[in-house]
């Protein structure tokens, strides 16, 4: 397939296979797996495959989009590796994704290759095309410069609520709100904390069915008379669903850019970006009504949000997150709800829209609109699930609405910048523990930080996000490779966004400053222990080094048992894996769990040890070894042996006991013979005297039992002079070591062939029978190795050890080798 020419095809293809994995994978839990894993090793081996074979194209990936960046891609060798490194993959999407963006802005030609950089101020040109939303991104106008509430981001005060006036008030404003000395408190912390839910909520009722989405309009408010209208309407109701979108990459603190409200029978999407913004807060009347449940999916920071900018509070507030989290779904977003309750597919792909453009384009219009349209549909079913999940101990009901009071109850605050702790929700001290695998030296720390602080500064002073003046990923690369030059920042960032470029030498003379104050600074970890100390947090500390696991051939099953005697302790478990106890007992069942109280059919008699010793010695033809300690001496006086003779001491000579020549009965190697010999003794396997000296070994015997070596005698020696004496006992000494070592081959020449003639195995198929008769007569005599025994033919029955079937060939033993001993 020709990409150039057919890449619609290609990408239709590519996203059927995607869309197939994907369902496949949703199919079996997470949770499932491991019980998968262990019913089937066909499947534990599928599973090992296919992750591997995704972590292999994953680095391919990595590695190939970072191939003309000054990004290193993680390397990931398993699954765990995903989890440490996300860091560095988000690093790797990021700068594909600014990539991507800055090729469509050239190939729809907003923008121009070496164009002069437009106006940041410039009207979007109209069009209806979904794709404006990008080039929105970087063109669209500045709502916040028409608002009557300026911003000022360097206000370090404590922040005031915007309320003016409280509507269902408990406790009056002046006195619920406090003051700057004091501190300012939320203003309907007492309705909210004393609030009774209404009693429809632990009610179970048959679930409302929404309107289908085609069949109704949504109501488009952008007036002060449109949003009265709708707060009339809003007042009748006893349920309302809230949802919010959210822009924070082109101002400091964020703008609350749109606001959906629905009812069981109408939509509106409030414009929130309009100058008269804060006169929405008539929307308290509605919003702190106790008599109006109001209903959001995620409330965490549209809480903060609607405080924030609008200065709206919500009293009776139920959160569907916490509902799901209650009924443990394995999906809690809000587009698993829409899926499972609505069959809705949700277009998650426009949550992070540019939602200040306007006109808004119909398919955001529609997205905005689903988020509040099923949503009290998924809250009637929910709220009959918590009600059926309870029990009397607990009640799941309750656990939501204990929740969302808390999400309720949340304040807004101003979060200062510190520059010498790097704390807050907006300081370094979060970014630099993402980074604590990577230790940076004292000149890097000292850049990362000063950019750290000039990006805040200038963020404050434009009211812009803190990425779109300086992208964590440019942070980290200007702060790693510190470019003082601008060629050497072109080399360094290629690509970057267009403010970044535009304010290079800026960002050089900072990196300069930052690298001059880092030299006396502090180190990467006496600079974390300062902080961790300052703030009283603990940071992340970087994983050490993973070792391999070791290879295994275990899988499924295996792999789970193994694992399980791996992780059991020493001290409890033994190797059979059964619990020690000191004086084990073994017990018989006196009940079945399958029949009840079965009375045995036979009764248990103790074994005898004494019958079944005289069975095996008459089945087998073993003799027993007594060594007789004549037979020991014997042998001591034969095989005594001398140390070989030194130069210095010639004369002296010590033989070796029996009790250095005996081994023990564990080291002998013990065979077997024929029956037909009639004996069954056993042979012994010299070795070499593992406790002599260096060249001791032993001597061949000779016939008249005297060493074969001649030693000089004492008169001999005194009638030599002592040059001759030391000459003689030169020259015995080296004979000495000849005749040794000529002894020594000899005999283990000798020993190799007896262990050769030694080991030929018994042959059971040919030899006679022990137990059959071979003359008339009710007895036979069986040869045991140390004479004849008579036997009985009853007792030879008595020892027939086959099964009870018919005796045919079961019975009879077959050609070739049976069995085998060993000692």
């Amino acid at each position: 397939m020709d990409l150039t020419t057919d890449f619609k095809a290609f990408q239709d293809l590519v996203q059927a296979s995607l869309i197939n994995v994907t369902r496949s994978a949703t199919q079996v839990s997470n949770q499932d797996l491991s019980f998968h894993r262990s019913s089937s090793d066909k499947l534990s081996r599928s599973l090992d495959r296919q992750n591997a074979h995704l972590l292999r194209l994953t680095n391919k990936l990595l590695k190939v989009a970072t191939q003309d960046t000054q990004l290193k891609p993680p390397s990931l060798q398993d699954q765990d590796d995903i989890e440490d490194s996300w860091r560095g993959i988000v690093d790797v999407v990021d700068g594909l994704l600014e990539k991507a963006d800055s090729s469509l802005d050239e190939f729809s030609g907003v923008i121009k290759p070496q164009s002069p950089p437009r106006n940041d101020t410039e009207s979007p040109r109209p069009s209806n095309a979904f794709g404006v939303q990008r080039w929105a991104k970087d063109n669209a106008p500045r709502p916040q410069t028409t608002f009557e509430r300026q911003v000022n981001n360097f206000d370090q005060s404590p922040w005031k609520p915007l309320l003016k006036t409280k509507p269902h008030a408990t406790v009056s404003l002046e006195e619920s709100i406090g003051t700057a000395d004091t501190g300012y408190k939320h203003p309907y912390a007492q309705e909210i904390e004393n609030y009774k839910y209404p009693p429809s909520v632990y009610q179970f009722e048959e679930p409302i069915p929404f309107t289908p989405i085609e069949n109704s309009n949504a109501i488009y408010v952008d007036t002060e008379e449109g949003a009265k209208e709708m707060l009339q309407e809003l007042k009748k109701a006893k349920e309302i669903a809230i949802d919010l979108e959210h822009n924070d990459l082109r101002s400091y603190v964020g703008l609350v850019c749109l606001m959906q409200i629905s009812t069981r029978d109408k939509d509106w999407i409030i414009d929130t970006l309009k100058p008269w913004r804060e006169k929405l807060q008539m929307l308290n009347e509605v919003f702190a009504n106790p008599n109006v449940l109001k209903v959001l999916h995620g409330s965490n920071m549209d809480i903060i949000w609607l405080q924030r900018d609008l200065g709206l509070y919500i009293v009776g507030l139920f959160d569907t997150f916490h509902a799901a989290s209650a009924l443990q779904f394995p999906g809690k977003g809000l587009k698993h709800l829409l899926l499972q309750f609505a069959n809705v597919h949700a277009q998650k792909q426009f949550q992070l829209s540019d939602w200040r453009i306007r006109p808004l384009p119909q398919e955001l219009l529609d997205y905005a609109r689903s988020d509040t349209h099923y949503l009290l549909t998924i809250y009637d079913h929910m709220r009959n699930m918590l009600i059926q999940g309870s029990s009397a101990n607990i009640n799941l009901t309750d656990y939501v609405l204990t929740q969302s009071k808390k999400e309720a109850l949340q304040m807004y605050a101003r979060h200062p910048y510190d520059l010498e702790t790097g704390g807050g929700a907006l300081g370094w001290f979060g970014l630099l523990t993402m980074r604590s695998t990577n230790t940076l030296s004292k000149e890097q720390l000292g850049v990362f930080r000063a950019l750290h602080a000039w990006r805040d500064r200038k963020a404050r002073e434009l009211d812009e996000g803190v990425q779109y003046i300086l992208p964590n990923r440019t942070l980290w690369l200007v702060a790693e490779h510190m470019p003082e030059k601008a060629i050497t920042f072109h080399q360094t960032c290629r690509g970057e966004a267009k403010f970044v470029q535009n304010r290079i030498p800026e960002i050089c003379e900072v990196v300069k400053q930052g690298k001059d104050e880092g030299k006396t600074g502090m180190s990467h970890v006496e600079l974390l222990e300062h902080c961790e100390k300052a703030l009283g947090v603990i940071a992340r500390r970087p994983h050490k080094e993973r070792k391999p696991p070791p290879q295994t051939t275990f899988s499924g099953l295996g792999d789970t048992l193994r694992q399980m005697a791996a992780s059991r302790q020493v001290n409890t478990l033994n190797y059979d894996g059964a619990v020690d106890m000191e004086k084990p007992v073994a017990l018989r069942c006196s009940a079945s769990a399958f029949w009840g109280k079965v009375q045995p059919q036979h009764q248990v008699l103790p074994p005898n040890i004494v019958a079944a010793t005289e069975a095996l010695a008459s089945i087998l033809p073993l003799a027993q070894f007594t060594p007789q300690a004549e037979a020991v001496e014997e042998e001591s006086k034969t095989i005594t042996e001398t140390r070989p003779p030194r130069a210095e001491n010639a004369a002296k000579m010590m033989p070796l006991t029996a009790k250095d020549r005996l081994r023990s009965k564990a080291t002998e190697i013990i065979t077997l013979r024929t029956a037909s010999t009639g004996q069954g003794t056993k042979r012994k396997v010299d070795a070499v005297d593992d406790n002599g000296e260096d060249g001791e070994t032993a001597s061949p015997p000779v016939a008249n039992g005297s060493s074969a070596l001649s030693t000089p005698t004492a008169s001999s020696s005194q009638q030599m002079p002592d040059a001759d004496i030391t000459y003689e006992a030169a020259r015995l000494s080296k004979k000495s070591r000849k005749a040794e070592k000529k002894a020594r081959k000899a005999a283990e020449r000798i020993a190799a062939e007896a262990a050769a003639q030694s080991t030929v195995p018994f042959d059971y198929a040919n030899a006679p029978s022990l137990l059959t008769a071979s003359g008339g007569g009710d007895e036979e005599k069986v040869d045991t190795g140390r004479g004849s025994k008579k036997l009985n033919h009853v007792a030879a029955k008595a020892l027939d050890t086959t099964t009870g079937a018919r005796r045919n060939k079961m019975g009879k033993e077959l050609a070739g080798r049976s069995m085998t001993f060993k000692s």
